[in-house]
């Protein structure tokens, strides 16, 4: 599902497939008591996606090899639910029917990362005019065209990824509206930021659409 091609060189992941229908709290039980706290009066199914989530989180932590990181410590939330990872480290997590995942890497390399997915299916026609801005509409035709049925969801998913990344660097809102993407054929793109101030200019990322999702993957290196 997921491979390195989507992230940077030194990033590690993990992801889980599940049954869409019938949530397994195994993983969410197994967190600490302060992970578990955090969505301990939500329904069943968001207890299995935020536990999924973060175990696969734990998973790559500790596949990351950092000297003196504890991968099982409890990764909390800041502002409008942005995971707090441990020092030195950034990543992202993602949860969608019968998919979760998630991506670290060192604040050595990296500094914000940005992880999305989402069933690769059409996004309903009253959503896509709030989604995509006017120049963007003619690369969804583009991409309709060869053959990527699901470019309007795919859009959806660059811009949530693109947000996942700017938040940490900035603690501030991003809109649809606020990023133009530049969908490519080649499975990367660019989002340029069109609010000021900013840090960068634009983020750069990737995508695929394999398995019956589809997945953006964003970095600011």
């Amino acid at each position: 599902m997921l491979d390195h091609s989507l992230f940077p060189s030194d990033s590690q992941f993990c992801y889980v497939i599940t049954d869409r229908h019938r949530p397994d709290l195994q993983n969410y039980l197994g967190l600490h008591p302060l992970e578990q706290a955090l969505v301990s009066h939500s329904v069943d199914i968001r207890k299995a996606e935020f536990g999924d989530a973060r175990w696969c989180a734990h998973k790559a932590l500790g596949d990351l090899g950092i000297p003196g990181l504890d991968s099982l410590e409890p990764i909390l939330r800041g502002e409008r639910g942005m995971p707090l990872w441990p020092a030195g480290v950034t990543g992202s997590m993602t949860h969608t029917e019968g998919f979760r995942a998630a991506v670290v890497a060192p604040t050595t390399t990296v500094r914000s990362m940005g992880l999305d997915a989402e069933p690769a299916e059409a996004l309903p026609r009253e959503i896509i005019g709030s989604v995509a801005r006017r120049g963007e509409m003619a690369q969804l035709d583009r991409l309709r065209a060869n053959g990527v049925d699901c470019a309007d969801r795919l859009l959806f998913c660059a811009k949530e990824a693109t947000y996942k990344a700017w938040f940490p660097m900035t603690h501030r809102w991003l809109g649809f509206e606020d990023a133009e993407i530049d969908l490519r054929d080649d499975g990367t793109f660019i989002s340029y930021l069109l609010v000021r101030p900013t840090p960068v200019p634009f983020i750069t990322g990737r995508w695929v659409v394999r398995d019956g999702y589809v997945i953006a993957a964003t970095a600011v290196t």
